[in-house]
């Protein structure tokens, strides 16, 4: 299995280093100069600011960069050059396994780097004004700001890595690669608009993945849960259906 994985690890390990790479400069540039434009009192602060619209794009960046290979594999019939050596399901756990360790190293490096930049790289933030400051998980934002950006950022990956199975679902049965590559994407966007319909907002996917989308007031460990079970069940009901209609090779 090791062997497998690390094959597999090597299919993929460019993109993941390109992204990696290229998401820690920005969200580091970001981090070190969005803020000059805000007032704020803790310079963890920049570091949300600097990362915002990554909470919106995260999906593309755990997907696009990895289930292209398990897309090609099949539409090339490379699967079934592998059934005769190794089993499918074994081969699929080793790919997903190097989709996972690409996923965590895509979202948790980039944002921890971004972190220390902002905390320890730019120029100290100067509180322009007096006023209370509400924060989820207050205590540790502004007494251990960097425990709280790595907590942070290892959950991300966690949330990412759901994000990445959905992709892969669909990588494993649709013929559509942009539909494969788009669609945690866009059931992102939907689920976020869905819910703030519903006024349900602090149950959002993307809450869990970035909790100072909403007032801190709202925020309960219930708003880190939902949205990643709902997504879970939908990955795992759309691996049932689809499987029930596609195989995973055509022979």
């Amino acid at each position: 299995m090791i062997d497998l994985v690390r094959n597999e690890w090597k299919k993929v390990f460019l993109p993941v280093l390109l992204t990696t790479v290229l998401l820690a400069i920005v969200m580091s540039v970001l981090s070190c100069t969005i803020y000059q434009n805000y007032a704020l009192q803790y310079d963890l602060e920049a570091w949300e600011v600097g990362t915002e619209l990554f909470s919106l794009l995260y999906p593309l960046f755990v997907v696009v960069p990895l289930c292209w290979n398990l897309y090609y594999e099949r539409k090339n019939n490379f699967l079934l050059y592998v059934m005769p050596r190794v089993k499918i399901k074994k081969y699929l756990t080793a790919k997903w396994i190097a989709y996972a360790v690409g996923t965590l190293c895509i979202i948790v490096i980039p944002y921890i780097l971004s972190a220390v930049f902002a905390l320890y790289v730019k120029a100290p933030v100067v509180p322009r004004v007096e006023n209370s400051f509400i924060h989820i998980f207050q205590n540790a934002f502004t007494k251990t700001p960097l425990l709280y950006a790595v907590a942070l950022s290892f959950w991300r990956g966690i949330v990412s890595l759901l994000v990445m199975t959905f992709g892969f679902v669909l990588a494993l049965y649709c013929k559509n690669i942009f539909v494969i590559l788009t669609g945690p994407f866009m059931y992102s966007i939907l689920e976020n608009f869905v819910l703030s319909i519903l006024r349900l907002e602090k149950y959002r996917l993307v809450v869990s993945f970035d909790p100072t989308t909403v007032s801190p007031q709202t925020v309960s460990i219930t708003s880190f849960l939902v949205g990643p079970i709902v997504l879970g069940v939908v990955v795992g009901l759309t691996a049932f259906l689809l499987s029930k209609k596609n195989a995973i090779v055509s022979i």
